[in-house]
């Protein structure tokens, strides 16, 4: 019975957010624009509790490159890039920007965290240019499966699968798998397992 819930509030959902849906896909494939998707993705955002998690899981499964229906994106969280690709089984706290990237499947991402595009997002090298004039350089990220990510945390680099990121850490290089890390800049401090 519970399934059966799950999934007749999975539909709704569904139907709720498909303006949203057909609005996302009008701009990404008509008028060649991310601007309406990243506009979805933040109205989405501020729908509160359960009703919120099954309306953002829904807009995301039909715009996103990829991500699975069995997850749960908390209230004020949104993904600004619609290349990003996310797993099964995901939990993605509140308050949360998340960039270009891969997200693997079983992974926690706990509340008012940013994970960016790369370290090197904005090309600020010229000084002669203004600051608005930066040329923006997207990177995708790879968060690997089985991954914990603690509360305010910075991820500028790829971590690999079965690893924690503690509180707070600012993580500018690559985590190995089987690592905990922790500190600004991140450092692994011991292996897992």
């Amino acid at each position: 019975m519970r399934k059966l819930l799950k999934l007749i509030s999975k539909g709704i959902a569904v139907i709720l957010v498909s303006p949203l849906i057909l609005a996302t896909w009008a701009g990404l494939y008509l008028l060649r624009s991310e601007r309406i998707f990243i506009g979805c993705a933040q109205l989405v955002s501020l729908v509160p509790d359960y009703i919120g998690t099954y309306l953002r899981v829904a807009f995301y499964s039909f715009t996103l490159s990829e991500c699975s229906f069995t997850g749960h994106i908390m209230f004020g969280s949104y993904i600004s890039k619609q290349q990003t690709r996310i797993g099964r089984n995901f939990y993605i706290g509140a308050y949360n920007i998340i960039g270009l990237a891969d997200i693997g499947a079983n992974v926690v991402i706990a509340n008012n965290i940013s994970i960016l595009s790369g370290r090197r997002q904005h090309n600020f090298d010229d000084p002669s240019r203004d600051i608005m004039d930066g040329h923006d350089s997207f990177n995708r990220l790879r968060i690997g499966n089985n991954v914990f990510i603690g509360d305010r945390t910075v991820i500028m680099a790829d971590i690999g699968d079965h690893s924690i990121i503690g509180a707070g850490s600012i993580v500018v290089k690559e985590i190995p798998q089987y690592s905990v890390a922790v500190g600004n800049p991140a450092r692994v401090v011991k292996e897992r397992g």
